[in-house]
């Protein structure tokens, strides 16, 4: 993955402002935030996946019974093929 020069100016901004320590921090943050939002629009939205952290976490649920593990990394996976066709890889 690479980041646009606008991307990392933005970044860098965002440590000399005090909003990470570092540009590794700030990255790190940055691909939190996308996997956070790749898992919400997985499961329906993001108040359906606070939901199932919460039940997660509360050790209520078992995993299995929530997200359909082959039919998860099938879509990841048509996913991450569409975006290295779109990039030409």
């Amino acid at each position: 993955m690479t980041l646009s020069p606008e991307d990392a100016f933005d970044l860098q901004a965002r440590v000399e402002r005090g909003e990470f320590s570092s540009l590794e921090e700030a990255v790190a943050a940055e691909l939190a935030e996308l996997n956070y939002r790749r898992a919400a629009e997985i499961v329906g939205g993001s108040e359906k996946l606070e939901s199932l952290l919460d039940e997660l976490e509360a050790e209520v649920v078992d995993p299995a019974e929530c997200v359909d593990a082959e039919a998860f990394f099938s879509e990841m996976l048509t996913d991450l093929k569409a975006r290295a066709e779109a990039a030409g890889e």
